[in-house]
């Protein structure tokens, strides 16, 4: 969504659809990890009284062999396990590999996935749930699991995520296949919606969301600076997952032009290509540039608070091109930060965001921050963060359900 979902003296949206509900939400990830939009609104729609259970993503062969871990292949044994009050977990059994590419394989592993799925909501006493698809190419579950409706919650344009063609058209084709089959589909930003809707008549912006309480107990001067983070200079912050799609070359350039700036990243490395674990090393080498690795979600707010200025530095490309406003973005904002942008965040002021197209830009909107922040912008700020929390969007979500359902 490119302008905020609710803007000053709006009402909050209302409904009455997800009460009480059972909810069986299919994921494209594992729980563990970094927090993603499946795990932050699985823990609201728990907390907002539905019993949700999580499945992890399919398990195949051949990630068992890219990363080996004897105790996720076998986690499945374990059968759905309560995680809190309303959220259970499952993990799924291996996959049998190939399925990307073998319509026979993929239907006898999801054919494999319905049973296992079906003994465990039976042992949960789930009934008449609601299937809640983050994965693109779960479609065998569809009318399949007693559900009174499926849904598709598209976060990402998954069949630009890859190099080869083929693999492109057939990831497109699962999910083309997927929305034909759900009841409504939801995605984050108004350019996804807009090429979704040639495949489905139902297709709603849900903008991403910020778990609001969790940072605001740490924003302002007095909350600890955690003790791997750089002092002694204006601390130039980036927080998430680092892949192809951050600009490596972007922070080279700054980090050559503003010695006096301490870059930091804060979170994993998840890269298959070699050449960018190349440029990484390579910027480890710099002084004033620091990857401090993944922290736990309840840490991450102290490093945020740490930050001078917060970085998202995107490369502009096809992919980034269905960027919204990304789940760090409201992450900064409520920890009170400025934020300087590549990826052109709409329906903000300068105080909030700054759009920047180059890095002689990027480097100028930073230093303006630097000197002009000040208090009053950020309690915007945090303002703005408050009327996007995770439960702001389960409540918008439930108003279009509740309407749908009319």
């Amino acid at each position: 969504m490119d302008a905020p979902s609710n803007p000053p003296g709006s009402k909050p949206a209302t409904g009455t659809f997800l009460k009480n509900k059972d909810i069986v939400i299919i994921s494209m990830s594992d729980w563990e990890g970094p927090k993603r939009i499946r795990q932050f609104l699985s823990e609201e729609l728990a907390r907002q009284g539905n019993r949700v259970l999580f499945v992890e993503s399919q398990y195949t062969v051949s990630k068992f062999f890219q990363k080996p871990s004897l105790s996720r292949a076998f986690r499945f044994l374990k059968g759905p396990r309560r995680l809190s009050e309303n959220l259970y977990l499952l993990s799924t059994f291996p996959f049998i590999p190939g399925g990307e590419f073998s319509a026979g394989i993929s239907r006898t592993n999801w054919n494999l996935e319905r049973s296992f799925l079906r003994q465990a909501m039976k042992r949960l006493g789930f009934r008449d749930p609601l299937l809640w698809m983050f994965a693109y190419n779960a479609s065998p579950l569809i009318g399949k699991l007693g559900e009174s409706l499926a849904l598709y919650f598209c976060n990402d344009a998954f069949s630009l995520l890859v190099d080869s063609k083929t693999l492109q058209d057939r990831i497109a084709s699962l999910e083309q296949e997927l929305m034909g089959e759900v009841d409504i589909v939801f995605t984050v930003s108004d350019k996804l919606s807009e090429e979704k809707s040639r495949f489905h008549k139902s297709v709603h912006t849900i903008a991403h969301g910020v778990d609001y309480p969790l940072f605001e107990r740490t924003a302002g001067s007095g909350a600890v600076r955690p003790e791997d983070m750089p002092s002694g200079k204006p601390v130039i912050g980036y927080s998430g997952v680092i892949r192809y799609m951050l600009d490596l070359d972007f922070i080279r350039y700054l980090a050559e032009q503003k010695p006096d700036w301490d870059f930091v990243l804060v979170g994993p490395v998840s890269e298959s290509r070699s050449e960018f674990y190349d440029q990484i090393e390579s910027l480890k080498r710099r002084s004033n540039v620091h990857f401090l690795g993944p922290k736990r979600p309840e840490e991450l707010p102290l490093y945020i608070n740490s930050f001078d200025v917060c970085l998202l530095p995107y490369v502009k490309g096809e992919v980034s091109n269905y960027y919204a406003a990304p789940l760090k973005f409201y992450e900064y904002l409520a920890s009170g930060k400025c934020v300087v942008s590549t990826v052109g965040i709409k329906g903000y002021d300068s105080d909030v965001v700054a759009n920047c197209t180059s890095p002689q830009e990027v480097v100028a909107a930073v230093a303006d921050a630097l000197s002009k922040d000040s208090a009053e912008r950020a309690e915007k700020r945090k303002a703005i963060a408050k009327r996007n929390s995770w439960s702001e969007r389960v409540r918008q979500i439930d108003a279009i359900l509740a309407a749908e359902a009319k």
